[in-house]
C-alpha cells in the first residue's frame, strides 16, 4: 500500500504487504520441455568440463561445471539430457555458465543425490556448501569457512524485501518446521549459537516456535533491508562480531535437504499480474518464465514490462526463457498502458531524494557525479557505497531520473576500476 501526503514535506508511506491478501496455497508448475540453469562460474572452451551435451540427468543431481572448482556447480531439478552449455552475461556483467536440459516427462521423479545422502546424514560445513549452495533461497554458506571472517550472529530473513512481495512470510506460515530444523543444522555446522530471526510484525506469534531471538520489522518500507535491520534492530550485534545474513526460505531448504536426504529443488515464487493480482507459484528452479506465467493464466503483449524482484529493487527481463533462479522471490508483469518511463532530464534539485533517503546519503550530488561519470568521486564525496539500494529515492523523483540503476551502474563501474587496477599493480 502507498499513501501520499496531501499537505506539507512529509515523506510519502510505503508499507509492505500481507499474506493474508494473497491466495495462500500456490500453483504447481512442473517443467515440460526445457529447463536452464546458472552455474555461477565462466564457461571455460579451454578446460574440460566434467559434464557434457548428450549427458543424462536425474532429479537432484549435482552437475559440477570444471574440476577443481568446487563451487561451480548446479543441480539439475529434472530427469533430462543435458542440450547446451554455453556462457552466460548477467546483470554487471556478471560471466556464468547456463546448461539447459531437456526434459523427459516419463523421467524419475525422486530428487536424491546418492553422495549428498551420505553426507545427509552426518552434517557439516563442507557437505553443505558442496550440495547445497543452490538450494531455493541461494545460501552464501562458504563466508563461515572463510579464514579471518568471524561470524557471530546469523540473521535470519524471515520479511519480504520488497513491495508486493509475500514469498517469505509464506515460508514462514507453512514452513517453520523446517526453518527450526534448518536453524538446528546451521548452530551444528558453523558453530555459531546466536541466531536471531526477524518476521513481519504479523508473524511474531508463528515465529515464535523456531528456537532463535525472534524480532518484529517495522511495517514500513525498507526496514526490512539488511542495513535497516542492523541500524534499528541489532545495533548491539554489530560490536560483538560478524553478522551474516540468510533467507528464511534457504534455511527452510537447507533444514528440509539434511532431514530428507534429498536436495530440495522448488521455488516459491510471488507472481503479479497485469491487473495486480497475486498468486503465489512453486516451480523447480530452472523453469522457464513462459511456463510460469502460462500457470497464472499471464499473456505478454508487445510494450509490456516483465520484472525479477519487487517493484522498487527488481531488474527488467527481456525473454520470457529466462529461468526462475534461486533467489528469484517475485515476477511482476506491468501492461504498457502503466508503465512510467524515465526521462532525461536534468535533476531539479527538489531535494525529494535526500529527504527521503534512509542513511542519508546526499543523493543529489550523487546524481551530479554520476551523470559527469566521476565515478569514483561519487564514492569519495557523495557516499555512493553508503547507498542499501532501496529505490526510495528513484520513486520520489519528480524529473523520472532511474537514480537508483545509475547507483547501481556507478558501483558495478568503481569495483571494476579498482579490480583492474590490482590486475595491473
Amino acid at each position: 500500500m502507498i499513501k501520499r501526503p496531501f499537505f506539507g514535506i512529509a515523506k510519502p508511506k510505503l508499507t509492505y504487504d500481507s499474506i493474508e491478501d494473497v491466495r495462500a496455497e500456490p500453483v504447481s508448475v512442473k517443467p515440460k520441455q526445457r529447463v536452464t540453469l546458472f552455474i555461477d562460474v565462466p564457461f571455460k572452451r579451454a578446460g574440460k568440463a566434467l559434464i557434457k551435451t548428450g549427458d543424462s540427468v536425474i532429479p537432484g543431481q549435482r552437475l559440477q561445471l570444471l574440476e577443481g572448482e568446487p563451487a561451480g556447480y548446479t543441480v539439475s531439478p529434472v530427469a533430462g539430457k543435458i542440450s547446451e552449455i554455453s556462457p552466460f552475461i548477467g546483470m554487471m556483467e556478471k560471466q556464468m555458465t547456463a546448461v539447459v536440459i531437456d526434459v523427459e516427462q516419463d523421467g524419475e521423479e525422486v530428487a536424491a543425490d546418492p553422495a549428498f545422502k551420505e553426507v545427509s546424514d552426518k552434517p557439516t560445513l563442507e557437505g553443505a556448501i558442496r550440495f547445497l549452495s543452490t538450494i531455493p533461497g541461494k545460501p552464501d554458506l562458504s563466508q563461515f569457512a572463510e579464514s579471518g571472517k568471524s561470524v557471530k550472529t546469523i540473521v535470519i530473513l524471515g520479511a519480504d524485501r520488497d513491495l508486493m512481495t509475500v514469498t517469505t512470510q509464506y515460508v514462514i506460515k507453512t514452513g517453520i518446521a523446517s526453518v527450526k530444523t534448518g536453524i538446528d543444522i546451521l548452530r551444528k555446522i558453523t558453530g555459531v549459537q546466536n541466531i536471531v530471526l526477524t518476521v513481519a510484525q504479523s508473524q511474531v506469534q508463528a515465529a515464535g516456535s523456531a528456537a532463535a531471538g525472534v524480532r518484529s520489522v517495522a511495517n514500513r518500507y525498507p526496514a526490512a533491508h539488511p542495513e535497516m535491520i542492523l541500524r534499528n534492530l541489532l545495533y548491539e550485534q554489530i560490536e560483538q562480531g560478524g553478522v551474516c545474513f540468510l533467507s528464511a526460505e534457504a534455511v527452510a531448504a537447507l533444514g528440509e535437504a539434511f532431514n530428507n536426504g534429498r536436495i530440495p529443488l522448488e521455488k516459491i515464487i510471488t507472481t503479479v499480474k497485469k491487473d495486480g493480482t497475486r498468486q503465489l507459484v512453486s516451480a523447480p528452479v530452472g523453469t522457464h518464465i513462459s511456463e510460469i506465467l502460462d500457470a497464472v493464466g499471464e499473456k505478454i503483449e508487445p510494450g509490456d514490462r516483465l520484472i525479477a524482484g519487487g517493484p522498487m529493487t527488481g531488474a527488467a527481463l527481456y525473454s520470457l526463457e529466462h529461468p526462475v533462479e534461486p533467489d528469484t522471490d517475485a515476477l511482476i508483469v506491468q501492461g504498457a498502458d502503466i508503465i512510467v518511463e524515465g526521462k532525461d532530464s536534468p535533476c531539479t534539485n527538489c531535494g525529494e531524494c535526500v529527504r527521503i533517503c534512509p542513511v542519508n546519503v546526499p543523493v543529489n550530488e550523487l546524481i551530479r557525479y554520476m551523470d559527469a561519470g566521476e565515478y569514483e568521486l561519487a564514492a569519495e564525496r557523495a557516499a555512493l557505497f553508503s547507498c542499501i539500494e532501496c529505490g526510495l529515492c528513484a520513486y520520489v523523483c519528480e524529473s523520472r531520473i532511474p537514480i537508483f540503476q545509475f547507483i547501481r551502474l556507478a558501483k558495478h563501474a568503481v569495483k571494476r576500476m579498482n579490480a583492474a587496477e590490482e590486475a595491473n599493480a
